[in-house]
């Protein structure tokens, strides 16, 4: 009972040192610094990450929610117009009149706005969700439409590229973070087990000798380094693994040392993701989302002039000022963007179409098509660069063959597409050819190569071992890998006593049970596996220390288990079943801490906050109510007949 409730207390303990609760500056991986800056930006800063999709204030006596569905849709003709995708801000304000209209019972009104505004935009996953929450409310019943939004919501969420990294990060850090906790109550069954047994081996070796109580002295000392040179929760329980290298298992040796490469790499990654995250050259891809998926204004765009003149060589920056310019009819500045951007990337076939679309606005059709072609070139199975040179070829002409030809091709490879452009009749001149834009995939593209660096991923994973960490010892990955080394060295040259499974007992001689992982002492195996025939008194004595240990170890197995989930797997030398199990009890915490999500982005939320209530709640009572059964079904691992 005392050894469960002091092993609780030190878990707890643990972790709470590890999540900052009871140190005054917090610690890491939870610490501020690894999300923002703790100064606040200054006014002039380019961009603000954490305010980036704050809903502009409306004014209370616009009656836009009361437009007619006609109004509504010359709105988004002028839309399509202005070759915009997306418009939030009207979708929002959509959005919440059609939450007005769901209160006063008008519910007929309130899907019709709701489907408006993801009309309005169609990218943004707010706006499914709304629109599921709005088919709740009219009838519940109505299960499949209702998933059916939910599900778009989803997809959407994931092909949206401000959405889609704030589910990466924060699914990144929630994991990250739940790997090391796993990590320090691995480490804490590794000291409670192998600790008593390194004092039993001081006590056995103790002499009279000045030598052996300066030995037997500095063995002691050696488990306060941590202390002495203040090291963090981790690498201190990392140092403490391997100080009892030699007594650990085969299995718990492999898993140290999965752990110690997670300690060096993870907290390494987390910090340079969270300071790139809050860095310049993050908020240029935002601004590049923004500008090629939604509408902006001026001020997204000198920012990104700004940026050029930092950056002369940023192809997709100019290759959006130049989107930018075409679609406000700046046709002389969107060539120059345009130019400047395919002289910088020969490859960038986007940009070559694109600059044929402003030529062809400009009439002059010989360029455009050259420009067609070579993007046609480079990326023959691209319908929409053969649909600009159809377009192309019929300004001069009424048919000729090689429009023809261009535009049969174009709709082989994609006939929604072209479909949908060759039934808009409209004299815009954003709406008569297609625009290519930069996809998510490219922006995450960029988001990577920026974060890895030009020097590689190969030179990031090199100097996460030379990172200065929190801690009075300087390279302290390295002194830890030179620590493993010698431990290892040593381990091989001493002998070290193990601990027998079945009656606890310290020994050199053992006989493999019923793994290779478990070390059964000498008279256990003939006792209870040969079962040979010796005294009855003295059988008796060892059944009942054997009797008295599993009852000790059962109890602090299943009591435990109460409080975290796996731990009876990770107790009994299951251990990457209990790490398993231990690593999702910790997701479920962490998700449940950070329910929003640690980067806190005012972002289109995730599904309805009830639906997502009942999804991870239920996985987590459903995850807990079968260790629960499990531990009710528990048995001592060996159960003596008495």
């Amino acid at each position: 009972m005392k050894k469960a409730i002091l092993i609780l207390v030190v878990l707890i303990y643990s972790l709470l040192f590890y999540v900052g609760v009871l140190s005054k500056k917090e610690t890491l991986p939870f610490s501020k610094e690894f999300f923002t800056e703790e100064t606040p930006p200054p006014d002039d800063r380019l961009f603000d990450l954490k305010g980036i999709w704050v809903l502009k204030s409306q004014g209370s006596d616009k009656k836009t929610a009361a437009k007619s569905s006609k109004e509504l849709d010359q709105l988004y003709q002028l839309k399509l117009d202005k070759g915009v995708r997306n418009l939030p801000m009207l979708s929002y304000f959509l959005s919440r009149e059609a939450r007005k209209a769901r209160d006063r019972g008008e519910s007929g009104r309130a899907v019709e706005l709701a489907r408006y505004s993801i009309k309005f935009s169609p990218d943004l996953p707010q706006f499914y969700f709304d629109l599921a929450r709005t088919l709740w409310s009219q009838s519940p019943f109505q299960v499949h439409r209702i998933f059916h939004e939910v599900f778009r919501g989803l997809v959407a969420q994931f092909r949206h590229y401000p959405s889609s990294l704030k589910f990466v990060y924060n699914s990144f850090y929630i994991f990250c973070n739940a790997m090391l906790m796993t990590f320090i109550v691995f480490g804490i069954v590794v000291i409670a087990k192998y600790l008593p047994l390194y004092f039993y081996d001081i006590r056995r070796n103790l002499g009279q000798s000045v030598l052996g109580l300066f030995i037997t002295s500095a063995k002691i000392v050696a488990l306060f380094i941590p202390f002495f040179l203040r090291m963090d929760i981790l690498w201190a329980i990392m140092f403490w693994s391997l100080f009892f290298w030699g007594y650990v298992m085969k299995r718990e040796r492999q898993i140290i040392l999965i752990f110690f490469i997670l300690l060096v790499y993870l907290p390494f990654f987390l910090r340079s993701a969270s300071a790139f995250l809050d860095g310049p050259n993050s908020e240029v891809i935002f601004e590049l989302s923004q500008a090629n998926h939604e509408d902006w204004d001026r001020t997204i765009e000198q920012k990104l002039e700004a940026w050029t003149k930092t950056h002369p060589d940023d192809a997709e920056v100019l290759f959006t000022l130049g989107l930018m310019g075409k679609r406000e009819g700046r046709y002389a500045q969107a060539e120059e963007w345009y130019q400047r951007s395919t002289q910088l990337s020969v490859q960038f076939d986007q940009a070559l179409s694109n600059l044929g679309n402003v030529y062809l606005a400009e009439k002059k059709l010989e360029s455009a098509k050259s420009y067609y072609k070579q993007a046609i070139g480079l990326r023959p199975d691209e319908a929409a660069y053969l649909y600009n040179l159809y377009r192309a070829i019929s300004q001069e002409t009424l048919l000729t063959g090689e429009a023809s030809k261009a535009f049969e091709k174009a709709r082989q490879l994609d006939p929604q597409l072209v479909d949908y452009y060759s039934s808009i009749d409209s004299s815009n001149f954003n709406r008569m050819v297609i625009d290519e834009v930069l996809t998510t995939q490219r922006l995450w593209r960029r988001f990577l190569n920026q974060f890895i660096g030009k020097e590689g991923i190969l030179y990031r994973l090199f100097m996460a071992w030379f990172e200065r960490i929190p801690s009075r010892i300087f390279l302290v990955p390295l002194f830890f890998l030179g620590l493993l080394v010698g431990v290892s060295r040593y381990g091989k040259a001493k002998r070290f006593l193990n601990r027998c499974p079945m009656c606890g007992s310290p020994t050199y001689r053992f006989y493999l049970g019923a793994s290779d992982q478990e070390s059964i002492c000498f008279n256990c195996h003939r006792l209870f596996i040969q079962k040979e025939k010796i005294h009855p008194k003295i059988k008796e004595k060892k059944t009942l220390q054997v009797s008295q240990f599993q009852k000790k170890n059962h109890f602090v197995s299943k009591f435990l288990s109460f409080f975290f989930v796996g731990f009876s797997d990770l107790w009994g030398g299951h251990l990457f079943k209990g790490l398993l199990l231990l690593l999702l009890f910790f997701v479920f915490i962490l998700k449940f801490v950070y329910w929003n999500g640690a980067m806190t982005l005012i972002l289109p939320q995730s599904p309805p906050v009830l639906l997502r209530w009942i999804f991870w709640g239920g996985l987590f009572i459903l995850l807990y109510g079968l260790s629960l059964r499990q531990v009710y079904r528990l048995k001592p691992k060996y159960e003596i007949e008495k």
